[in-house]
């Protein structure tokens, strides 16, 4: 019968969710807010699943298999120019956001330790929905995306910090503090060894077979939640599960890992979000509705207007900042982990607890649309910030000697497809220069002479101040339609006679952008394909032409990871 039951209750799930799924898709709308409606209308709404049990069990799973992945796709090598904005600017929004939080929340009455509870709400933001969200967009390599995850990371290392300490209050004693410490290290320390000497290994076995791949990955992350929710607490299984993703991250098979288990990811996404709607406590809506509004606020507009001042201060440009705090604009599911222990142990209230599920719910669903409407809200906010975001460092950074001549070539976004482009410049005694955001790169140019600004080409102070009408060629490696649409309009405005080559990930865009005006656009994957038919078609399985390209080939990947090493 509780088969059956079970069988009813998912059935009933899936058809709800395809159903208003669908009507997302016809109205362009994102999907996680419909698995959050999905979730309040079968439950607080309709009442149409009784079985609790159930509905934790999918709930406790969702968080486990995303936390997983969202620890399986934080490989720290992406973050290698990014480590001081990260930590320090990481460790600093932590402990300005949990000072708002726990200020506002006393201020409204709250006892010592709910103030603490609102103060962790405010702190974290969604390592799993940002991740989602960033992978959505192929953006996770991104600079706003290296920058929000690792923001992400020392958020997440407060969260267990904040767990160790919250699960010792009640009977607090240095002791009992040592004893959770203790377990924590000693775990963390075995990851630490088994991801070092045990995994490379084991998985280089286990890699030989796909499906023994993806048996193990999921045995070993349902193992260390176990391993947490048995040592330190039940609500603690997402934190191991999250640690397991990260002992496998650095491994060379996590990108097999990952697309394993992507189709898991997918659905356990769904049940969490649809069970996070569940938990919607309707009758308690009222009871602390101003403290609830007032968070409402902070997270959606104070909290991302905090990390973008702090992100601007580290020397990014004003979208870099932009795009990585609006990014940050929601309840994290450790908040939403140390609120189920909060109201297990007693510490908070029932009202409280349902104000953070409240304030989770609407933040997450508002994260997809602030997220898909992102650079309109740029632009309009644009203008009226610019007075308190100009810094004149733009100019400050840039290489741009004496020799720099006329006809030059500006290429738009160094890395990946950039290395390749400024190589050949070079060859065919072109002068480039480059336009990058990142500080970093253009410091790494600057060491090279290689003649560059640092800036964003959406900044029509930076497109002033690099006299483009005497620019002969433009070459954006950047996929951003806004940015290429802008940089299109006015280039042609200045220099009638200059091509502007441009980049996009979809067919859809790269047609837009021939009908904005640009000359060429690249589409790297389509490339990448190009390349590979012409070369079959050269090659005709002549063995020394294989050969020859296969040595070009590994000598232009070695001077990359040489200049990449030289770099760091």
């Amino acid at each position: 019968m509780l088969t059956g039951s079970i069988f009813l209750d998912l059935t009933i799930i899936f058809v709800a969710v395809a159903i208003l799924a669908f009507f997302a898709k016809m109205f362009k709308q994102p999907l996680i807010p419909v698995y959050i409606i999905t979730g309040i209308l079968l439950v607080p709404v309709f009442n149409i699943l009784h079985n609790d049990a159930f509905v934790s069990a999918i709930s406790q799973f969702g968080i486990v298999f995303l936390l997983f992945i969202a620890g399986l796709e934080l490989d720290f090598t992406r973050l290698k120019n990014v480590t001081k904005v990260s930590i320090l600017g990481g460790s600093i929004l932590v402990g300005l956001l949990f000072a708002l939080g726990f200020a506002v929340s006393k201020a409204f009455g709250f006892t010592s330790i709910s103030s603490v509870y609102m103060g962790l709400v405010l702190s974290f933001s969604s390592t799993m929905v940002i991740v989602k969200l960033l992978s959505d967009k192929n953006e996770l390599d991104s600079l706003h995306g290296k920058i929000g995850l690792g923001l992400l990371i020392v958020q997440d290392v407060f969260a267990i910090v904040a767990f160790i300490l919250l699960s010792s209050y009640q009977d607090f004693s240095i002791g009992r503090l040592g004893w959770l410490a203790l377990i924590i290290v000693a775990i963390l320390g075995g990851v630490y060894l088994l991801s070092k000497f045990v995994f490379p290994k084991l998985f280089k076995f286990v890699a030989e077979s796909q499906e023994l791949l993806l048996i193990t990955a999921i045995a070993l992350c349902l193992f260390f939640a176990s391993l947490f929710g048995f040592f330190i607490s039940a609500e603690a299984l997402g934190i191991g599960a999250f640690i397991a993703g990260l002992a496998l991250a650095n491994l060379p098979y996590n990108l097999e890992i990952i697309s394993r288990i992507s189709p898991l990811k997918d659905f356990f996404a769904m049940l969490f979000f649809i069970s996070l709607g569940m938990l919607l406590p309707l009758t308690q809506l009222s009871s602390l509705l101003v403290p609830t509004i007032v968070f409402l606020v902070l997270i959606i507009m104070a909290k991302p207007l905090i990390t973008f001042f702090l992100v601007k201060a580290f020397g990014y440009m004003p979208r870099v900042s932009f795009l990585t705090a609006i990014s940050q604009s929601q309840v994290s599911e450790f908040a939403l982990i140390l609120a189920f222990f909060g109201i297990a142990t007693k510490q908070i209230s029932q009202d409280l607890f349902a104000s953070i599920v409240i304030i989770a719910i609407v933040t997450i669903a508002l994260t997809s649309y602030l997220t898909q409407h992102r650079n309109i809200i740029f632009s309009k906010l644009k203008r009226p910030f610019s007075p308190f975001v100009k810094t004149g460092r733009e100019m400050s950074l840039a290489y741009l000697p004496k020799t720099f001549r006329k006809k030059f070539v500006l290429l738009v976004g160094y890395d990946r497809l950039g290395f390749s482009i400024l190589e050949t410049l070079k060859k065919l005694k072109d002068i480039p220069v480059v336009v990058d955001f990142n500080p970093e790169v253009i410091q790494q140019l600057r060491e090279d002479k290689v003649n560059c600004v640092y800036g964003d080409v959406t900044d029509s102070d930076l497109l002033d101040n690099l006299h483009l009408k005497e620019c002969k060629l433009i070459i954006s490696t950047v996929p951003d339609m806004q940015a290429s649409a802008l940089l299109i309009r006015r280039f042609k405005e200045i220099n009638k006679r200059g091509f502007i080559f441009l980049t996009s990930e979809t067919v859809d865009g790269a047609l837009k952008l021939y009908k904005e005006g640009a000359d060429y656009v690249i589409i790297p994957r389509y490339v990448g394909g190009k390349h590979l038919s012409l070369m079959v078609k050269k090659a005709k399985f002549n063995v020394k032409e294989i050969m020859k390209n296969k040595l070009e080939n590994l000598h232009e990947l070695q001077r990359r990871q040489e200049h990449v090493t030289r770099h760091r």
